[in-house]
């Protein structure tokens, strides 16, 4: 990425309140680029927000959608929210995962199965 050059690119990361996503994001900031980040958890969410803002020295730069990715309104939003306050998306970071339930696998409920399967595939393909 060169460095305050972006031709008007726009970024939208899942997971990226903290750790790896949170880094992503601050590394497109760093570059120009406008970001709406997403995590699960609201509050972590804002304050990496606010964090990744405070890296850009311009709020206005970041707009994020808190969620769970595994629900289709939650990647509708996510898209729409990017596209209705800088126009576009023209990067797409898939980096939200889970690993699950710490168990053998004739231990884990079909119930947990789905939900890694919905976070880690299901919320990619939405």
């Amino acid at each position: 990425m060169s460095s305050n050059n972006n031709n008007g690119k726009v970024a939208v990361l899942t997971g990226s309140s903290r750790g790896i996503g949170k880094a992503i994001a601050n590394q497109f900031i760093k570059n120009g680029y406008p970001v709406v980040p997403n995590a699960r958890d609201e509050g972590d969410l804002k304050k990496a927000a606010d964090d990744i803002a405070k890296e850009a020295g311009n709020s206005q730069m970041v707009s994020y959608i808190a969620g769970d990715i595994s629900e289709e309104n939650i990647c509708i939003s996510l898209i729409q929210e990017a596209v209705k306050r800088f126009g576009r998306v023209d990067v797409l970071i898939n980096n939200a995962g889970i690993s699950g339930v710490s168990k053998k696998i004739n231990e884990i409920a079909s119930d947990d199965w789905d939900y890694v399967i919905d976070v880690n595939l299901k919320g990619a393909f939405l």
